[in-house]
């Protein structure tokens, strides 16, 4: 096995690689190694009692992989090691060359070592070595082999793989969990939810963690991808209605637990914290009520852009007329609420974070900001803006949904709006050299950002940039107190600042069940795409544009991405280890 794969062989999933395979029925997988000179020899590999003692049976299956004497045959452990430290020093010539990067080199690692895994995996599997060795996992094997196909980029071969794995191992929801992972990361959002809800179903029948049911991180994990596929949908209710029901099932799991909290935090009736004094009072536009042609002014969309925009899907377009973006014409806050919160999130950070400011998005360039929720003061601040001025500004700019429906409830009068994500942001030119961010788009239906410091005396540059409102986009910014609301899918940027520092609060919301990604789906579909998007943009979890070699004139250097720590958390779940690597 070691020899076929130091030659740059490889274990194909019969029927899937090549196109002349058949299957052969059964559970069965066969191995179709290239051939080699029968002259070569082989060194096993000590993966398990059974490997060895299933030696002459691996050697009957697998053509041209030498002698009996040489499969059969235990090496001296020395092989091994002289074979990777020739491997390093190539590796290390190839360095030293210039003809490769130490992160091309460390791919190359992974690759070689997935090839071990997958030739590995597929002769304990041919042989069934779990039926006769103890220390052989039929789920392990399966899921490794799974995981080495993945990362050598056969996808269909290792979803294959997982589904007669399913059949092998009828009610093993660590293989149903896993495929589901795979269906995701393939763009099948369907099959992974139904595979998600059959794993966190599994747990609850249960009610623990026996052989027959599925364990509390399976199930977890299961509830956390079931929502992310209802966000990729862009159907949030259903998302956190089951991240709610995931942290009812698990309340220990922190992922589930901060999302139920994030509902319970905004959504509640009544204020459950204490209001400072000093935030939201009668000043500014206080009244609740917004007039679009006195109080709002409006951006549309360029003609040039429309084919490119389908954030224009989301609203009744003979009412919306191509208008996605507003800035109030009146603050919503006064200087004196902006320097009030300002100095609450500085007290904040110099307490509970040494004065730090961190960050909850990962970008290709600096970024500052701290989610509101964790600033108690700040809570029933921001319910209060948001019920008495945000929402009402929205419901003016916005009147009419695609599906024919209001951002008000019928019934009751109240907004149907609900935060996904709140905020504070800080581009420091001096401090931090966070001086803007990427071109991107927002999971939200509206998204709102509300200028926290004044331009005059704190900072020059700024603003949000636009891609639709013009050919070469358009930058809209706001002074202090001014909100500016815009369709969350309109691709934009933090346009970069020259000098100081600048500070805004950014929201990002739903409206309670409208689910809007069907409506997106067919705008693309009925006028084209304009936008191509750059190999790798599926890993950064944004639809990231293909750049020049200049900077575009959102201010955004090539290649910039930005991505939140929702999204990090997803990654790292679904590349999460799911089994030992039969290698070690």
């Amino acid at each position: 096995v070691d020899h076929l794969t130091q030659m740059g062989g490889d274990v194909r999933v019969e029927g899937v690689a090549e196109p002349s395979a058949t299957a052969t029925g059964g559970d069965t997988l066969h191995l179709q190694p290239p051939s080699m000179d029968s002259t070569s020899s082989a060194a096993s590999h000590p993966v398990s009692n059974a490997a060895s003692q299933s030696a002459a049976a691996i050697k009957g299956d697998v053509e041209g992989a030498g002698s009996a004497e040489g499969v059969d045959g235990a090496e001296e452990e020395g092989e091994d090691d002289a074979w990777d430290a020739m491997q390093e020093r190539q590796y290390a010539s190839l360095i030293a060359a210039g003809t490769h990067t130490p992160a091309q080199i460390e791919r190359m690692r992974q690759e070689r070592r997935f090839k071990e895994e997958a030739a590995v995996c597929g002769v304990l599997t041919q042989t069934r070595a779990w039926e006769h060795d103890p220390t052989c996992s039929a789920r392990n094997v399966f899921l490794c082999h799974a995981t080495a196909l993945e990362g050598l980029g056969r996808w269909p071969e290792a979803i294959q793989l997982l589904e007669r794995a399913a059949g092998v191992l009828p009610g093993e929801t660590a293989i149903t969990l896993a495929l589901a992972k795979l269906h995701f990361k393939a763009g099948r959002k369907e099959e992974a939810l139904a595979l998600c809800t059959a794993v966190y179903q599994a747990y609850s029948e249960e009610s623990g963690e026996d052989e027959a049911g599925a364990t509390k991180e399976d199930a977890a994990d299961a509830y956390h991808l079931a929502g992310w596929v209802k966000i990729h949908g862009d159907d949030h209710t259903t998302a956190y209605a089951l991240w709610s029901a995931g942290a009812a099932a698990i309340p220990d799991d922190p992922v589930l637990r901060t999302q139920k909290a994030k509902r319970q935090c905004w959504d509640a009736e009544g204020a459950m914290d204490a209001v400072v004094e000093g935030l939201v009072g009668d000043g500014a536009h206080g009244d609740g009520v917004y007039d679009v042609a006195t109080d709002l002014e409006g951006f549309a969309v360029a003609p040039s852009k429309m084919a490119c925009t389908p954030a224009l899907a989301l609203f009744n377009p003979e009412v919306q007329k191509r208008r996605v973006v507003f800035r109030a014409r009146q603050p919503v806050l006064t200087p004196a609420e902006c320097q009030r919160v300002c100095g609450i999130v500085e007290e904040f950070h110099a307490r509970e974070r040494g004065g730090v400011w961190s960050t909850v998005r990962k970008a290709t360039v600096k970024t500052t900001d701290v989610a509101v929720e964790d600033i108690v003061e700040l809570r029933p601040w921001l319910r209060e803006l948001l019920h008495t001025r945000l929402y009402p500004l929205a419901a003016a700019a916005y009147p009419r949904l695609a599906d024919g429906s209001t951002l008000s409830d019928p019934a009751s009068g109240k907004s149907r709006l609900r935060v996904h994500d709140a905020f504070i942001v800080r581009y420091d030119a001096e401090n931090d050299g966070s001086f803007s961010l990427p071109e991107h788009s927002d999971t939200s239906v509206i998204s709102f950002t509300v200028a926290l410091n004044g331009r005059e005396k704190t900072f020059q540059g700024g603003g949000t940039w636009f891609e639709a409102l013009g050919d070469e986009g358009m930058v809209v910014d706001a002074e202090v107190g001014q909100a500016v609301a815009f369709a969350g899918p309109l691709r934009h940027a933090g346009y970069p600042i020259t000098r100081g520092c600048r500070i805004i609060l950014v929201l990002f919301l739903y409206a309670e069940d409208f689910p809007y990604g069907h409506f997106l789906e067919g705008y693309r579909a009925e006028h084209g795409g304009c936008r191509k998007e750059v190999e790798g943009a599926s890993e950064a979890g944004e639809n990231v544009s293909e750049k020049d070699t200049e900077a575009r004139p959102s201010g955004d250097a090539p290649g910039g991405y930005v991505v939140y720590k929702q999204t990090v958390q997803l990654m790292e779940m679904l590349n999460k280890q799911a089994a030992s690597s039969v290698l070690d």
